[in-house]
């Protein structure tokens, strides 16, 4: 699949500028469904390529040509993507020139690496044997999907000096998002509809038993509160409560456990990643499930929506709609607490429609204030509060631990009325990051204050 959408972007490409597209003759022409050619002109439309005019209709547009002076590196895609490094971190400072899927037959890949030049990239999902050739070829690798690197091939990479990373998004997904060419800063790419960002679906099937469940969700059940279940057809027909699940021995149905009357967090495949934010926040939940029709197509979660603004922040895109840069007021004892205001515009929506983007972006700030070094938020949990009808808000943010590589940070919006908002992030900060001012006390976590 992702082949065939890489054929098609090749394809408009090579189409004159000022020359409409259309799906019909795309599909035609390139022989495939006019489903597959309008993902492929949505994809090449946020890659810059198509324009979409109100009477012109989609029209191949000229492109501004990357300077090779700039290349990208693969550390520069690790930020920009959000992705995890398992290890060789040290490796990924090199031009990226060739991105290789690792979804045929190991033949075929070994025949892609022989045919390339420069540094490659591997995108590898649930295929041990072509994980394995990769990192004995010291290829670095890219595991998508959740798929699993076990200890013995990172000390393996290790060896072979590759850097191994991974994802929870799928290989079309990430294929497409190290493909854009949309990186100058003028526009963002890509697209911010959640169908760019989820993760494959954890299919929970009614007549499935408690075990399963404890096998898909057990590990984050900390993320979801109530879990879909779905049908043969893939729609979501219930929920399973988590307590209820994890209360039940493990050989019981999930069909005698799951309701049909209570639903969870459900958003269509186009709902963009902004909205998302804003429903996640205003209905205290941490998951999204994503749908195309009734179908269930993929999954949000926190971390998705945390690698969806670090993208967006490293694009150089706005932080969020109708929001303005938080001001520092004060900082307290060795920079641990930070204070800011923050002045929201009224919309129709409410006063606060950016609650997501504010706790981000102090976060952030309160960071690079501290510790002046790489750092990412790699995991946030998210609680409303209460509903917002505030324009001047306050926010704090408090670090609550801090580890040799990393730190806990709780951040709070909150005005004289009431606390609206409130996370808490992992940070993960850079090997070279100066710890040795920070006291003994400032690793153990203290009571949490609350600023009212």
């Amino acid at each position: 699949m992702a082949e065939k959408r890489a054929t098609l972007i090749d394809y408009i490409k090579e189409i004159p500028e000022g020359q409409k597209i259309s799906v019909r003759n795309l599909a035609k022409s390139m022989s495939v469904s006019k489903g597959t050619a309008y993902r492929a002109i949505k994809a090449a439309e946020e890659m810059g390529l198509v324009e979409t005019m109100p009477r012109s209709g989609t029209v191949r547009i000229a492109q501004t040509a990357r300077s090779d002076e700039k290349a990208d590196t693969l550390a520069s895609e690790i930020k920009r993507l959000g992705l995890t490094v398992l290890c060789g971190a040290e490796h990924a400072d090199i031009p990226l020139n060739r991105i290789i899927l690792g979804d045929g037959s190991l033949e075929q890949f070994k025949k892609n690496v022989r045919s390339a030049d420069g540094n490659v990239l591997c995108l590898v999902g649930d295929r041990p044997e072509i994980l394995q050739e990769a990192i004995s070829l010291g290829i670095n690798v890219l595991t998508t999907g959740g798929a699993r690197v076990s200890e013995l091939q990172l000390m393996a990479a290790e060896q072979n000096g590759c850097c191994v990373m991974c994802t929870g998004q799928d290989s079309l997904l990430v294929y497409d998002l190290l493909r854009s060419e949309c990186l100058d800063k003028t526009a963002f790419s890509p697209g911010d509809s959640a169908r760019n960002w989820m993760q494959m679906p954890l299919y929970l099937y009614y007549n499935d038993i408690v075990a399963d469940w404890h096998r898909l969700y057990r590990p984050i059940v900390s993320l979801f509160s109530r879990c879909a279940v779905v049908n043969d057809d893939l729609n979501i027909c219930g929920t399973l409560d988590a307590v209820s699940a994890m209360s039940s021995t493990p050989s019981r149905k999930i069909s005698s456990l799951y309701s049909s009357d209570v639903e969870c967090f459900v958003a269509d495949e186009d709902t963009s990643m902004q909205i998302l934010a804003e429903r996640l926040i205003k209905e205290g939940s941490a998951a999204a499930y994503i749908t195309r029709g009734d179908t269930l197509c993929g999954i949000i979660t926190s971390n998705d929506i945390l690698k969806y603004y670090q993208y967006k922040n490293a694009s150089g895109g706005q932080m969020s709609r109708g929001y303005a840069a938080l001001e520092l007021v004060n900082h307290g004892s060795q920079m641990m607490t930070s204070t800011y205001t923050a002045k929201v515009p009224e919309t129709e929506c409410g006063a606060c429609e950016s609650l997501f983007g504010i706790l981000v972006s102090a976060a952030r700030q309160h960071c690079m204030e501290k510790f002046k070094s790489q750092f990412s938020l790699t995991s946030g949990t998210f609680y409303s509060l209460e509903d917002c009808n505030s324009c001047n808000l306050i926010v704090t943010s408090e670090i609550l631990k801090i580890e040799p590589l990393g730190c806990m940070i709780e951040v709070e919006i909150y005005d004289d009325a009431a606390s609206y908002a409130r996370s808490i992030f992992m940070v993960s900060l850079s090997e070279n990051t100066d710890m040795e001012n920070e006291g003994d006390e400032n690793s153990k976590c203290p009571c949490l204050q609350k600023n009212k």
